[in-house]
């Protein structure tokens, strides 16, 4: 048990999400009191454990910040090293990503320019494997970034239904059979929305490279509605166009004709295990034959997207080894390797799962990492999440030429983003200034269609240039 008490409200929760990521790490009981105080431009932290009588740890940095934003920055990433630092030798135990607690590692190392390799390994203690997938991805995303981040956008459309809701899911995402009374207004909604938002793209001079239809399971849709939003997100000039299929079960030669005939380029079809006793504990519907045979199909039309999770309850390295050996074997054009993480609205959260077996999450990652490399796939995106087996990371892995662009524009938040649907956040990013203003939709489903009208006006005063939503 760890508890923990900072001097700094504003800091507080932050902080909290490094001291958790040691809270399994160790089976000693202790207390944390943090102070802090800034000086002109010395930076000093004091770290106060009971474990060890008078123990005291004191970091000082000399900075010069030319503005209050970037003392805030400074002042909260001192005292996460300063910590990390007290926390390490309190428990003995080292992260794979030091302090680090942010969802874009590789955001961060951009931003950082010259300086980041010795900053991340010698500030923020990143171990250097760890550095070196980091550094690996950067090299990858050269070339295919956004070229023009003021008039390059992409268009993102959420579909919150699936066939059975998965016992690790926290998203928006309901089971279609007890939502078919919604299914018609969500569609005919989240089409005006598409339609609103292409009519403000073309106003403001945005191109579109990337449409991506996420869910949930798009698929999950009857197709005749699924037809009506696909037709309505063709955007001429768009590079790529993926759809969320997901589930196999869904996935069916109508549903490829279908996406076909609207210009689908990508699509995911996610195993997550080819182990068929997993699927049945985490609540999907099909086995990992059923993937084979969905990927067999849809592999002839289109690039496909495979996902993989490591930690899944119930299974040990090798079961995942196995999942990673046959995705290699399949070769699709993308495998995206998650790391379990358990938020608050998950089945297995609710019912007192927990993965403490750090060292057996990362040996599956450490795994797939170099199973796929061997394989020809390169690492390109990354991210990370709060509640993840070891604190690791997410990683999608490509073969040469097929990178998804959505997926590291979202990842990197280089790119405006038009969201439509429940959940959906549209992001205006205005690289110049270093400014991300964000517009969020409802979350529930319901929500959105019950309040539609304030949907669409939330969304004209967000694009709408001068408007106080944007100020």
């Amino acid at each position: 048990m760890i508890s923990f008490s900072c001097t700094n409200e504003n800091y507080r929760n932050d902080l909290m999400e490094l001291i958790r990521a040691f809270e399994q790490r160790t089976d000693e009981s202790f207390s944390l009191d943090v102070t802090f105080e800034v000086c002109g431009e010395v930076f000093r932290v004091a770290v106060r454990s009971d474990k060890f009588e008078n123990f005291l740890k004191v970091r000082r940095f000399n900075y010069s910040p030319s503005d209050a934003m970037e003392a805030k920055r400074l002042q909260k990433r001192y005292l996460k090293i300063a910590i990390y630092d007290a926390m390490v030798f309190l428990t003995g135990v080292g992260l794979p990503y030091g302090c680090l607690t942010g969802i874009r590692p590789t955001k961060l190392y951009a931003e950082l320019g010259e300086s980041a390799h010795d900053v991340f390994l010698k500030d923020f203690s990143v171990r250097p494997e760890k550095l070196a997938l980091i550094e690996r991805i950067a090299a990858a995303q050269k070339g295919i970034r956004n070229p023009d981040p003021e008039k390059v956008a992409d268009l993102f459309v959420f579909i919150p239904f699936c066939p059975t809701r998965c016992a690790y899911c926290s998203f928006v995402s309901m089971p279609v059979d007890r939502q078919r009374k919604l299914l018609r207004p969500y569609t005919d909604d989240v089409v005006a929305e598409i339609r609103y938002l292409k009519r403000t793209a073309k106003k403001l001079g945005y191109s579109v490279r990337a449409v991506y239809v996420g869910g949930g399971t798009p698929t999950a849709l009857p197709l005749e509605m699924l037809d009506e939003v696909l037709k309505e997100c063709k955007c001429r000039g768009a590079k790529e166009f993926t759809v969320e299929a997901g589930r196999p079960d869904t996935i069916t030669q109508d549903a490829l004709a279908l996406f076909k005939e609207r210009g689908v380029t990508r699509v995911s079809v996610n195993p997550q295990t080819f182990n068929d006793d997993t699927l049945k504990r985490i609540g999907r519907r099909h086995t990992a034959a059923d993937v084979e045979r969905a990927y067999a199909i849809a592999k002839e039309g289109f690039d496909v997207n495979m996902d993989l999770i490591a930690m899944l309850p119930g299974e040990s390295a090798e079961d995942f080894f196995r999942s990673v050996d046959r995705a290699a074997e399949l070769s699709p054009a993308n495998v995206t390797v998650h790391t379990l993480y358990l938020k608050k609205g998950s089945e297995l959260r609710v019912a007192g799962y927990r993965s403490t077996e750090n060292a057996e999450a990362e040996r599956m990652v450490d795994y797939a990492c170099a199973k796929l490399s061997a394989s020809g796939y390169e690492p390109y995106y990354m991210y990370r999440q709060k509640y993840t087996s070891g604190n690791l990371e997410n990683v999608g892995y490509t073969k040469p030429g097929k990178a998804c662009l959505y997926n590291m524009d979202i990842m990197e938040e280089d790119t405006t983003v038009l969201a439509a649907g429940a959940a959906a956040i549209s992001k205006r990013v205005t690289p110049s200034i270093d400014l991300i203003e964000r517009n969020a939709n409802y979350k529930e489903p319901l929500e959105y269609v019950k309040h539609f009208d304030a949907v669409m006006q939330k969304q004209r005063a967000f694009w709408t240039p001068g408007s106080p939503l944007t100020k």
